[in-house]
């Protein structure tokens, strides 16, 4: 079962600029998006994790995202106090944030935490370190942690585009979820607000 969950994740969400399945952006371009997330990370005093950086552009928006640089060595008991997970370029009129960086912080309720799946909640830091959204997360914790020969690298980031209809109100959304992979368990971020935890019944 875990590792059906684990290759579903990477095979669904691993949308990185090269995917055919999004409307791309040029070699040039992802480049230079993913040399401005490192340098705004830097200007914040965060390393980032470089070879995980992807990159989505459509007709949502842009996104450029990857993990804090340690955040795989980090047990899931830490979600406690907050960790910090990612660092994202969010541009987009759906995601109800204003276009720049934000450091993504993951919290969850001591209660919570388990082996198995339980909900936690996101919140989006700015450059200023103000607290500007808070989104809904789904976090699973593993009862072993993932062997990286295995599976590849110890951390898997990848960026998912979705429409999610609600049906009880007959509308779409557009949403973007990072998915991260790790030794310990996964997290997915609905980076634009949309919980659709009981779309998927987790």
């Amino acid at each position: 079962m875990r590792s059906s969950l684990v290759a579903a994740l990477l095979l669904s969400g691993s949308a990185f600029a090269a995917e055919p399945r999004f409307a791309t952006i040029t070699a040039t371009a992802c480049a230079d998006s993913k040399t401005q997330l490192l340098e705004a990370a830097k200007a914040q005093g965060l390393a980032l994790s470089e070879d995980q950086i992807g990159s989505l552009s459509s007709d949502t928006g842009n996104i450029v995202a990857t993990s804090i640089a340690g955040f795989e060595k980090v047990p899931d008991t830490e979600y406690a106090k907050g960790v910090d997970v990612a660092f994202v370029y969010i541009d987009s009129p759906d995601a109800g944030v204003p276009a720049g960086y934000y450091r993504v912080n993951v919290r969850a309720n001591p209660e919570d935490i388990q082996v198995g799946k339980y909900k936690a909640i996101a919140t989006l830091v700015d450059k200023d370190g103000k607290a500007v959204a808070q989104r809904a997360t789904r976090v699973e914790t593993f009862p072993a942690p993932l062997q990286a020969a295995r599976y590849g690298s110890p951390m898997n980031v990848g960026l998912q585009q979705q429409t999610i209809r609600d049906y009880n109100l007959t509308r779409f959304f557009k949403t973007v979820t990072i998915i991260m992979v790790r030794p310990w368990g996964t997290l997915v971020i609905d980076l634009f607000g949309v919980d659709y935890s009981d779309y998927y019944g987790f």
